[in-house]
């Protein structure tokens, strides 16, 4: 081969190995972030969010978020809790609570709860349970 002909497989070998290099970080991540990614999880879950103790609508709920309240994920469960957290983060008048409750390749079902800190009045504040 050339030179000519090797500069032009170095960006596609560099893609390449950043994409089986991503691949193998994320495996052990509750992340899936590029289109390439191991889909090795399934998620399914249902989002629910509570102001004043009384559970706001589904609708309310998706449209917040703008997923289904109920449904699966094929990505990984840090998608939900980020995308709560994120969404969050942008609006006003949260919810005092936002409950997800998941099961990750019909493992027993976990939860993750975001709390809203009131008392503080310093926004919100994410909590994970431990199971």
């Amino acid at each position: 081969m050339t030179s000519s002909a090797i500069r032009k497989w170095i960006p596609g070998l560099i893609f390449l190995f950043a994409q089986i290099a991503n691949n193998i970080y994320e495996l052990g991540r509750d992340t899936r972030t590029l289109s390439w990614s191991p889909h090795t999880t399934q998620v399914h879950y249902h989002i629910s969010a509570y102001k004043n103790g009384l559970a706001l609508p589904k609708e309310a709920v998706e449209a917040r978020y703008g997923i289904h309240a109920t449904e699966w994920e094929v990505h990984a469960a840090g998608n939900l809790k980020r995308l709560v957290d994120t969404a969050e983060a942008r609006h006003h008048n949260h919810p005092d609570s936002v409950l997800i409750r998941y099961s990750i390749n019909n493992h027993p079902t976990q939860t993750y709860l975001w709390l809203q800190n009131i008392n503080k009045n310093e926004g919100s504040q994410s909590f994970l349970p431990t199971l």
